[in-house]
């Protein structure tokens, strides 16, 4: 009489399943955060196009350095002054681009206040919803050609989760 053993039976092995999943899912949760930051940022910049460019003319120009970055370094901030009229009225705007002109190194911002002389002429991006916002640079699209790499990560996720559901 031969001795048989019972044959093994599978194992589902739910923790592991149970891991990958979870570990799916936070891919997929911190590449869709990514993915509507780089979303957002492109349609605010779609959005630029829609603006008017209005001739403007360089009131004041300056940089401040008495700002700290996150490591305790001086933070160079530029700060412009422009007019410009948009339907008949006349405006002051502030900013350069939408978001503060900054960085650590004075010659970058040196370089922008080389180029914006005071009393030049120069052309702004005016809202036409709201004349009263407008910029010198409007912000860049680029944003959408990175847009791929945090869908890799939530297609990633979504891979491991369908495999630890569906696979033997």
């Amino acid at each position: 009489m031969k001795n048989e053993s019972p044959s093994p039976t599978p194992r589902t092995n739910l923790g592991g399943r149970l891991w990958k999943i979870a570990m799916g899912a936070l891919l997929m949760v911190v590449g869709s955060v990514f993915v509507s930051y780089l979303w957002g940022a492109y349609q605010r910049a779609a959005l630029m196009d829609s603006w008017v460019e209005t001739p403007c003319t360089i009131l004041s120009t300056s940089m401040d350095d008495t700002g700290r970055n996150q490591k305790g370094m001086p933070k160079y901030t530029l700060f412009v002054s422009y007019e410009y009229e948009f339907e008949g009225k006349k405006f002051e705007g502030g900013r350069f681009k939408r978001l503060p002109s900054e960085a650590s190194d004075p010659r970058k911002v040196k370089a922008k206040l080389d180029e914006l002389e005071v009393g030049s002429q120069t052309v702004c991006h005016v809202d036409p919803k709201s004349p009263n916002e407008a910029v010198l640079k409007k912000d860049t699209k680029a944003a959408l050609y990175s847009i791929w790499f945090p869908c890799l990560f939530v297609i990633g996720g979504a891979g491991m989760i369908l495999s630890a559901l569906f696979r033997k």
